[in-house]
């Protein structure tokens, strides 16, 4: 359950981030469905703290760099991304193709860290986006590391209520199309969420955490390559956990 004044500072700032102008306390009352005195009485805490300012007298709000700051310093410190976004980096000049990081949250595989390709045309994700856990190529291998009987108990379980309509979304068809791609080292997402893109994913294992990496792109530069990207993300599954091994870090 969401807590109201934690959602009201998220909503506060995704509202910023998508109309990229300032703001009065009323347009902020309107577009939150907040009350004016809520909604004053959250602008001053913000200023207060040094995350908002006045552009000018009667002229609107808008964010100062201080969560910026802030939230750069915290990716700075993720111990995940730290050591797999060289990794990830490689894997995007190897392949041209976008480069996701996801771990499970709920049944949904949230990114952690979106590399986009550099091609004009490509896939395109950011870190914070999530998308149902059983319909792309990272979730399904996260969905791996399940023994059989767990996996079918979570499968049956699932709320396929995003499926789009290429999505896997019959537990026993799911379950033998995961099993296929842990025998094969790889999952594929055959255009099961976004149209016209595929992916190919793999598990990574650090700390006893299970992550999803994997490779997505438009289907035209995708199929075909699906086993030579599988080697490569196989590749760099190895990489990573060498380096664990030689830093110790992988209890």
């Amino acid at each position: 359950m969401a807590v109201r004044q934690a959602d009201n500072v998220l909503r506060f700032f995704e509202y910023f981030a998508a109309s990229q102008r300032p703001a009065t306390l009323t347009q902020l009352s309107e577009t939150l469905e907040l009350p004016l005195s809520s909604t004053s009485n959250l602008v001053s805490t913000l200023r207060e703290r040094g995350f908002l300012f006045e552009v000018r007298k009667r002229g609107g709000f808008y964010p100062t760099r201080r969560m910026h700051d802030l939230t750069l310093s915290i990716l700075d410190g993720d111990p995940v991304l730290g050591l797999v976004r060289e990794h990830m980096e490689a894997l995007r000049q190897e392949t041209g193709e976008t480069i996701l990081l996801a771990a499970r949250e709920g049944d949904h595989a949230i990114y952690l860290e979106a590399l986009e390709s550099r091609k004009g045309v490509r896939y395109s994700a950011r870190a914070g986006e999530t998308r149902p856990i059983y319909a792309i190529s990272s979730g399904k291998a996260i969905l791996s590391s399940l023994d059989d009987a767990a996996l079918r108990r979570e499968l049956a379980g699932l709320d396929y209520s995003e499926a789009a309509e290429t999505s896997i979304t019959d537990p026993d068809a799911l379950f033998d199309n995961i099993v296929a791609g842990r025998e094969r080292g790889w999952f594929l997402n055959a255009t099961e969420f976004t149209p016209e893109v595929s992916g190919a994913g793999v598990l990574l294992d650090i700390a006893d955490q299970k992550y999803g990496l994997s490779v997505a792109g438009p289907n035209y530069r995708m199929q075909g390559r699906y086993d030579e990207i599988g080697a490569a993300l196989a590749r760099v599954v190895a990489a990573i956990k060498s380096q664990i091994h030689e830093s110790g870090d992988g209890r």
